[in-house]
This record gives C-alpha cells, sequence and structure tokens, in this order.
C-alpha cells in the first residue's frame, strides 16, 4: 500500500487547493527554501494527530476558511489488510478493491449511520470517503485504528527526533527487532525469566506480601456488595512492554549517554543507521501483512559527506522496492541517480508566475536523461555548461532529423554547427552575439550568428582569437548567459522539436 495522492486545502503555505500525485517508491522534494516542501510531511501529521485548526491554516486566511488534508491509499494488498480484526469493519470503504480515501478538515459536518442515526464530524475525526453514500464518514474508533493502518518514520534535518530511539513497533528500531524478539520467547533465557517471574510475584512471593490487604479488600466487598473473590495477579509482561522501558545509548570516550541527550547530528546519524541496516534485512512482501511503513527524509544530505550520501541512497533504494519514501534535498549529488522510470521528482518554487509544485516533466528530453547537469538545471535553477552543450547538441541533431530548413526554405539543417547556427538565427527569442562575443569558424570566415552557438563553441574550444579585428573580443561566458541561452533553447525545444 502507497499513499497515491494528497489533496492539501488552505494548508500551510498551500492557500486553495493542492493536488500532488506520488510514487510508489521514491518522491523526491527539492527547490526554493520556505517553498512547502517540509509542509508535505507536516500534512501527514496533521491527518494523524491534528486538532487545532490555527496550528495548520494558511495565515492571510479568515476565520471563516477552513483547512484539510486529505490522503488516496492504494495498493493491491489494502484488500487484504482490511481483513484484519483491527480493520475489518472499515472494509465497506474500499473503492475497485485497491483504494480508499480519507480525511481530516476543520470543517465540521454530520452523517447518517446504519441506523439513520446523524453524526457529528470536527478536526478531532478523521473520515473514510463512503463510495455507497458518495460522503466521508467517521465510524466510532477510527481515530485509534489509523497507526494499524499505516506507520510513519519522519526524520527531521532541524529537529530532535524522539521516535526512533526506543523499541516500539511503530517505529524503524522496534521492526529491526521484532522477528528476532519471536525466536527469543523459544529461548532458555525466556525459560528462565518466567520461573524467575513465577518465584517473585506468585503464591512465594509478592502476592504472598500482600495476601493481608487482598483479604481485607475482600471482607469489605463481601461485607457491602455482596460475596466476591479478589486476587491480585502479577502477570509477566510481554516482550513489547519491556521495549517500551528500552532505550539506546552511545559511548563515546568510555561514557555512555542516552541518544535523547545527543545534538541532532548525533541523532540523526543514528537514525539513517538504522534505515541503513533495515534495508539489509528481508523486507516484507505484501503478502506479510505487516502495516506498511512510510518513510519522511528531510535533507539526508546534511551531516553526510557524499560516498555516504551514496550508501545511504542505496540503501533506500532497497527499501523503497516494499515501502514508500519521502525525502526533501538540496543535494544535486543525492539525484545524481535519479531514474525517471523508478522515481518522482517535484520541483517547489515561491517565484512569481510559476506553479508552486511542478512535477519533473521537463526533465527526459536528452536520450540519456536524466544527465547532472539536467537535474540541476530543473530541480535546482543551476545553469551549467555541460548542460547547455548536452541541450546544444540534442536540439542540433533533432533539427537534422527533422530536415528543418532556413532562409527562406533554402537551406536545411545539416550536421554541421554552422547551419544549425543559422536556423537558431531565425527562431524566435534568438540571442544574437555581440562584439564581445564573436567566434570565427577556424575553417573559413563564418561569424556565429547566435549566443548559444557561441557558448557552445568557446566550451569546445577556450580561449582567444588573436585573428579577430581590434575592439572585438572571445570572452569566456558568463553563468548568466548561459542560463539565458538554456531558457532560448529550451523555448525552441518546446514550441518546435519536442
Amino acid at each position: 500500500m502507497f499513499i497515491s495522492k494528497i489533496t492539501l486545502e488552505n494548508f500551510k503555505c498551500f492557500s486553495g487547493k493542492t493536488e500532488i500525485f506520488l510514487d510508489s517508491g521514491m518522491n523526491f522534494f527539492v527547490g526554493d527554501n520556505n517553498a512547502g516542501k517540509t509542509t508535505i510531511f507536516k500534512a501527514i501529521e496533521f491527518i494523524k494527530s491534528g486538532k487545532i485548526k490555527e496550528d495548520w491554516i494558511t495565515k492571510s486566511l479568515s476565520d471563516k476558511d477552513e483547512v484539510s488534508v486529505e490522503l488516496e491509499l492504494r495498493g493491491e494488498d489494502l484488500s487484504s489488510l482490511l481483513e484484519t480484526e483491527k480493520l475489518k469493519k472499515y472494509k465497506p470503504y474500499l473503492i475497485d478493491e485497491e483504494k480508499i480515501i480519507i480525511r481530516r478538515s476543520s470543517k465540521e459536518t454530520t452523517w447518517e449511520d446504519s441506523k439513520g442515526k446523524k453524526k457529528s464530524i470536527t478536526l478531532k475525526n478523521i473520515t473514510f470517503y463512503n463510495p455507497e453514500t458518495k460522503d466521508f464518514e467517521n465510524p466510532s474508533g477510527i481515530d485509534t485504528v489509523l497507526s494499524s493502518l499505516f506507520e510513519t518514520q519522519f526524520i527531521y534535518s532541524d529537529l530532535k527526533n524522539e521516535d526512533y530511539q526506543g523499541f516500539g513497533k511503530t517505529n524503524i528500531a522496534g521492526r529491526l527487532i521484532s522477528d528476532i524478539t519471536e525466536e527469543f520467547k523459544k529461548s532458555k533465557e525466556w525459560e528462565e525469566l518466567e520461573k524467575a517471574h513465577d518465584n517473585a510475584f506468585r503464591a512465594e512471593g509478592l502476592t504472598k506480601l500482600l495476601s493481608r490487604v487482598q483479604n481485607r479488600v475482600e471482607a469489605i466487598l463481601n461485607e457491602q456488595y455482596g460475596e466476591a473473590s479478589v486476587e491480585f495477579n502479577f502477570g509477566l509482561p510481554t516482550l513489547d512492554n519491556f521495549f517500551k522501558n528500552g532505550n539506546i545509548l552511545l559511548e563515546e570516550n568510555g561514557i555512555k549517554t542516552d541518544i535523547s541527550e545527543k545534538g541532532t547530528g548525533m541523532q540523526r546519524a543514528l537514525a539513517l543507521s538504522l534505515i541503513q541496516v533495515y534495508a539489509d534485512i528481508d523486507q516484507p512482501s505484501a503478502s506479510d501483512m505487516k502495516t506498511p511503513l512510510f518513510f519522511f527524509i528531510d535533507e539526508p544530505e546534511t551531516f553526510l559527506h557524499p560516498q555516504a550520501q551514496d550508501k545511504l541512497l542505496n540503501s533506500l533504494e532497497k527499501i523503497s522496492l516494499n515501502s514508500q519514501i519521502f525525502i526533501t534535498t538540496h543535494s544535486p549529488y543525492l539525484l545524481r541517480n535519479y531514474d525517471k522510470l523508478k522515481h518522482k521528482l517535484f520541483i517547489f518554487s515561491r517565484q512569481p508566475h510559476v506553479d508552486r509544485i511542478q512535477e519533473d516533466c521537463q526533465i527526459g528530453i536528452l536520450p540519456y536523461s536524466p544527465s547532472w547537469g539536467e537535474i540541476n538545471y530543473f530541480a535546482f535553477k543551476v545553469a551549467s555548461a555541460e548542460f547547455h552543450n548536452e541541450l546544444f547538441g540534442e536540439l542540433h541533431n533533432l533539427a537534422n532529423t527533422k530536415n528543418k530548413t532556413f532562409d527562406s526554405g533554402n537551406k536545411t539543417v545539416g550536421k554541421g554547427i554552422t547551419s544549425f547556427d543559422g536556423w537558431l538565427a531565425e527562431r524566435k527569442g534568438m540571442l544574437p552575439t555581440s562584439d564581445d562575443y564573436i567566434n570565427k569558424n577556424p575553417s573559413g570566415d563564418y561569424v556565429d550568428k547566435t549566443l548559444s552557438s557561441y557558448i557552445r563553441n568557446y566550451i569546445d574550444h577556450p580561449g582567444d582569437d588573436e585573428s579577430l579585428p581590434e575592439g572585438q573580443k572571445r570572452n569566456k561566458p558568463t553563468i548568466e548567459d548561459i542560463k539565458k541561452s538554456i531558457e532560448f533553447l529550451l523555448s525552441v525545444y518546446n514550441t518546435e522539436l519536442k
């Protein structure tokens, strides 16, 4: 099972309605600071525990506006998951045998149960969409069983994280040791613990010491309320109860310290280490019917050198085969193995007249996409000579294979750069060369007409040209000029070569 779509309405920085369609494996969120990447993580937290409207609604809106988050969950295993004891009552909310939709909203509504009784829904309730009634409903106990539907592991970049530091079943450390504990129950050590518990708490132990109190309570109960017997029972706690009291210690310079007392860097290092170990164990398949675990990792590159980023990404790749992963990042290096067929990239922006969230629709121009230069440009707005050359070469190839003509149809783009330069010179928005950017073709007197061709030629053959007339130069292109040229080439691709 995975989150196939998130719908936000007036949630934090996302005013109005925003829909995000997600991949079942790796989802990368990149882009401007404060553009809402981590807000998507917060939307999941809102679904799980949001209670106060003012904490979540877009600040610029009035008290009359409402905030909501809606999750669409899909998966072939969803039907089987809803057959489990805790979730079977929610089977009627299954859509087309593979989808359910849940929502938390500040808008107060009502719904009618199977007995015709009207019930109210507030921000405190999680609701399921009923495909029969076409309404969102809140069957009793829905909030308490949400953790049985899916579990989450959050690792934020700038906050201390406590939910992975213990051994509860809902966090990664607990999952790592869950299979081992089942085997431990069959061990000699556990058998000896059971015997020791009986000696300490049963007839000859604590129970005997408490017998006097037990008898007095029983006497009063019989006298005032009728005949009954009282017994103080101290059963052996389950392994889960022992784990709740467990913690993780780190030893440095001979001193052991609880991980919760360490700084953010060490806490993140532990969390990411646990993830990499988790990737190396046998991952549960859909048939195992374990509650799905979703990972939300904020800027995993923080405190990691490039080789460590590589190892982490390989581990996440393994986990993504069975668990959905969300990553926010500012690191081009982390995306160097991005695969458009297996991953999904969302580009967040705060620029005016630009969509707040764009999918990686333009990545894939190159036959060998994505290149690192391509990702750097579209994901991080970093213009580079490498991407300019890749783009220029691909557009030249396309113009050649499509037999594009210029000079009133008298000439056709061939394999030579000069013919492509002539065709580019007639395109809308063409950037001409200037006296600072003059390039003469070494094999003749041809001079580049477009800035794009000049940049391409300079990148391949840098340096001065002493044969140029006085006042004309062959300067190194600036990053700003390279960026303008890339923008022009992309416009040509989208309007004439795509």
